[in-house]
C-alpha cells in the first residue's frame, strides 16, 4: 500500500470534509486552487453496508481530485469493517490515466507562473492517491444523537475498536477527524488511547463540541498532540478564514498542516494565498471567472445549478451589492441565467 500522505511536503493544505459542500466539483476546484489533499462529504457506513444507491454514488470522483480522502461515519465497528472492504472492492479497478497527471489552473492565471500541475499526482493506480478517514468530529445534532460523529469520541473503547477495524481492513491509509474535546474526553486523552494503532494522520478541530464553530482555538492542545505523536501527521482545523489565521495557527501549534473548511466556501483563492504566503487581489473579472468555472464543473455531473446555489451565494460576501446579487442567485438554475446575473 502506497501512503500518499508521506509524499506531501509541509505545511500540508487540506480541504476539510463538510456535509453538503465538499462534493466532487468543489473538491476539484480546491485542488486547482492549491489544496494538497481534499476530503469527501461524510459517507454513512450503514448506507454502504446496505448498498444504498445515494451512498454508493458519494464514492464517485474525478481522478484530478486526487489525493482524495473518503470520510466515513457510523457507530458499529463491524459495519466500519464491512464498509471498508466494500470501498476496497470498488476502488481496486480504478486507474489514473497519464492524461490526468497535470492540469492547468483556470482560476487565477494572472497570478500563476505558467502551467501548474496538481501536486502529488502521477500516472498509475488511483489507489495510491486515496485514503479513508473516520469522523469523530461532526457536531450536527442529527449525527450526534445516534452516537456518531463527535459523540463517538466520548466512547473511547468503541472508538478504538472502530479505528482498529478500519486499519485492519483498509488498503488505503487511514486518518482521523476529531474535536478538541467532547463532554469529559479531551482530544489529548483520545489520541493517547489510539496512538499505537496504524493510522497516519489526524485533523484536529481546535474547538470543543460545546463551542461548535465559535470561540477560541486551543492551540496548546494541538501542540501537545503533535508532540505526543511525532511520527504521525497532525493537521490543525478551525477558525481559518485568512492568510493571517493560517500563519498564526501553524506558528502556535507546530502542526504539519491545515484543514480548511468554511473559510474557503466562496473563497477558494484562500488556498492559493496560503500556498504562496501572500494576499492575492481578486478583481471582479477573476471572481466571475471562478464562479463560472465552479458552475461548469458542477454541471458535468448535475442537471442544473439549484443544489449549487448554497455555494454561489457565498461568493458575494463583502460586495457592495451582495444582498441584491444573492436574491438573484437563489433563482438561477442554468449557466445562461448565472452568466446574465454576473
Amino acid at each position: 500500500m502506497k501512503n500518499f500522505w508521506l509524499s506531501l511536503k509541509p505545511p500540508i493544505i487540506a480541504l476539510a470534509p463538510m456535509a453538503g459542500y465538499t462534493d466532487s466539483a468543489f473538491r476539484l476546484l480546491c485542488r486547482e486552487s492549491g489544496a494538497d489533499v481534499v476530503y469527501s462529504e461524510m459517507i454513512s457506513v450503514d448506507g454502504l453496508c446496505h448498498h444504498n444507491r445515494k451512498t454508493l454514488a458519494m464514492l464517485k470522483f474525478n481522478p484530478k481530485e486526487c489525493p482524495l480522502v473518503f470520510q466515513l461515519f457510523g457507530t458499529d465497528p463491524n459495519k466500519f469493517a464491512t464498509a471498508t472492504r466494500i470501498i476496497n472492492r470498488i476502488i481496486t479497478s480504478y486507474q489514473l490515466p497519464a492524461r490526468h497527471r497535470k492540469t492547468t489552473c483556470p482560476l487565477m492565471p494572472e497570478h500563476s507562473n505558467g502551467r501548474r500541475g496538481l501536486r502529488g499526482v502521477a500516472s498509475g493506480p488511483v489507489t495510491s492517491y486515496l485514503g479513508l478517514d473516520i469522523n469523530f468530529g461532526c457536531p450536527a445534532p442529527k449525527v450526534a444523537k445516534n452516537g456518531a460523529g463527535a459523540a463517538l469520541m466520548n466512547e473511547l473503547d468503541k472508538s478504538y475498536e472502530i479505528i482498529k477495524s478500519v486499519c485492519a481492513n483498509s488498503r488505503l491509509p487511514v486518518s482521523l477527524k476529531i474535536r478538541a474535546g467532547v463532554k469529559n474526553i479531551s482530544a489529548l486523552e483520545f489520541i493517547k488511547k489510539v496512538k499505537d494503532l496504524p493510522w497516519t494522520a489526524v485533523m484536529i478541530h481546535g474547538r470543543t463540541l460545546k463551542q461548535g464553530f465559535a470561540g477560541e482555538i486551543d492551540y496548546e492542545l494541538i501542540k501537545k498532540i503533535k508532540a505526543l505523536v511525532p511520527d504521525k501527521i497532525v493537521l490543525a482545523n478551525g477558525g481559518l478564514n485568512s492568510l493571517e489565521d493560517a500563519k498564526n495557527i501553524l506558528t502556535k501549534t507546530g502542526a504539519d498542516g491545515l484543514g480548511l473548511a468554511r473559510g474557503v466556501i466562496g473563497n477558494p483563492w484562500l488556498l492559493e494565498e496560503i500556498k504562496k504566503n501572500k494576499i492575492i487581489p481578486i478583481s471582479d473579472a477573476i471572481r466571475r471567472r471562478i464562479i463560472l468555472h465552479h458552475a461548469k464543473l458542477f454541471l458535468k455531473d448535475n442537471p442544473n445549478l439549484i443544489p449549487l446555489r448554497k455555494h454561489l451565494v457565498h461568493y458575494f460576501k463583502g460586495q457592495k451589492n451582495a444582498s441584491e446579487l444573492r436574491q438573484k442567485i437563489i433563482h438561477a438554475a442554468t449557466l445562461i441565467e448565472l452568466k446574465n446575473i454576473l
